[in-house]
């Protein structure tokens, strides 16, 4: 009896230590990885917004300072051209607007293969592993709700005089009562003049034009001029809407009728990255749940389909323009000698 105590017991110590060594190794598993130096990060995300995300990397990875440079497409691609030009590349991480220059990128070989831990959830991707996206963008019809009683419905509403003459005084005559942003600044505004040439040709611009549209430099700066009444109506990015009206002010926005163009905005990694490890991991963070609930929180849509938020609508619910990215993509070379 005493035998078979002793060796049930024997059996004990051994299950356990087994336990134990199974849950050191499980832990260790768990652990950070080990990584340090600098992370210069390309992105047109809102600036408040990058340097949040940045702060929270450094803060949960102190051995690592990100650097953000923000800026919008134009001025991010020239700025690598100038890199390239000069064979040295600075850049480890580009967050770009839409996939239309990430694509370009991609086409010159200038992007790493990597496929993060959570790839399956990313909503959009490219099938052979250089980019993944971020978040969800859409140029939308916004406008001033003090000014404006019966916002138009559809993108083609905008070249409408039958509209524009329907509005109050002086708007009814005045230039510059619809704004755009300008694509030779805006990736998503190239997104959104090559989405709407789709539908309605490339004529579509003039006869805005003809209506009294104007062009500003920015999504952003189109949302200004709504917000300051020195538009009535324009195109802007929802997410900005959103912030902007979550905060009181006089705006408000619909997606149109005749659809919009939903932006998958990338996240790569540059393949002449000093950092590699590094640059990986941020990307994991970046398309990490935390990161992808942050965005959430500031009103835009993430990548990520296992989240979700009263904050932003489904990607299911916005009726959108199908383009090719590819295509888009070619365009891209306005920005390259």
């Amino acid at each position: 009896m005493k035998r078979k105590i002793l060796m049930l017991s024997a059996a004990i110590i051994t299950l356990t230590g087994c336990f134990k060594r199974n849950n050191s190794q499980t832990k260790n598993s768990q652990e950070k990885p080990q990584i340090s130096g600098t992370i210069n990060f390309y992105t047109s995300l809102p600036k408040t917004l990058a340097l949040k995300i940045a702060k929270n990397y450094e803060k949960e990875y102190p051995g690592v300072t990100v650097n953000v440079y923000r800026s919008g497409a134009s001025k991010i691609m020239a700025k690598l051209e100038a890199e390239i030009e000069a064979g040295k590349i600075t850049a480890d991480v580009v967050w770009l607007a839409d996939p239309g220059n990430t694509i370009f990128l991609k086409n010159k070989h200038l992007l790493l293969k990597y496929i993060p831990q959570n790839a399956k959830s990313i909503a959009f991707k490219d099938k052979d592993g250089y980019f993944f996206a971020g978040r969800f963008i859409a140029p939308v019809i916004a406008f001033n709700t003090k000014i404006i009683q019966n916002p138009p419905e559809t993108f083609k509403t905008l070249t409408s005089t039958t509209y524009k003459n329907s509005l109050p005084s002086p708007w009814n005559k005045a230039r510059g009562w619809c704004a755009i942003p300008n694509p030779l600044y805006s990736g998503s505004a190239v997104a959104f003049v090559y989405g709407i040439s789709k539908i309605y040709g490339w004529k579509y611009f003039q006869k805005l034009k003809d209506n009294g549209g104007i062009v500003l430099k920015s999504n952003g700066s189109v949302k200004n001029a709504l917000i300051q009444g020195e538009s009535a109506v324009g195109v802007t990015l929802d997410y900005m809407v959103r912030q902007q009206k979550a905060k009181g002010m006089n705006i408000d926005y619909i997606y149109p009728k005749d659809g919009t163009v939903l932006i998958p905005s990338p996240v790569a990694i540059l393949k002449t990255s000093k950092n590699i490890k590094a640059a990986e991991n941020f990307e994991e963070f970046l398309l990490s749940k935390d990161t992808q609930k942050l965005l959430a929180n500031n009103y835009i849509i993430p990548a990520r389909i296992d989240i979700k938020s009263d904050k932003v609508p489904s990607l299911q619910s916005i009726k959108q323009i199908k383009i090719d990215w590819n295509t888009v993509s070619k365009g891209s070379v306005r920005y390259f000698v």
